[in-house]
């Protein structure tokens, strides 16, 4: 019995697609053995960066923590603030503009 065209079509993409996420799983894993995380305190931060968290802590918030995130080359700065009981993240870039913004990621490795 053979196989209609439209299934073959099918099973092709999901390898394809199983081929594509063991790659990415694999480059991932390689990025995250290349990353660097250090804590730093406000004014061990470029003046830009300091400038940027300041503000954003006179919104409301108390400065937690700060992290160097160092990546192929890159660096940014993750400051942890909490308002209102909840811990936010700001990843602001050297240049001190703000990258993301959002909810506190926990962290595993403490």
């Amino acid at each position: 019995m053979r196989m209609p065209t439209n299934i073959k079509v099918l099973f092709s993409l999901v390898a394809v697609l199983g081929i594509l996420c063991v790659a990415l799983a694999v480059s991932g894993a390689f990025s995250a053995e290349r990353r660097q995380e250090e804590r730093v305190t406000l004014s061990q931060v470029p003046a830009p960066v300091r400038a940027t968290i300041e503000q954003e802590v006179k919104a409301g918030g108390t400065l937690k923590e700060i992290e160097r995130i160092s990546d192929e080359g890159k660096t940014a700065y993750a400051a942890r603030i909490a308002v209102n009981g909840k811990e936010e993240e700001s990843v602001i870039g050297e240049d001190g503009k703000v990258i993301r913004r959002g909810a506190a990621e926990d962290d595993d490795d403490d």
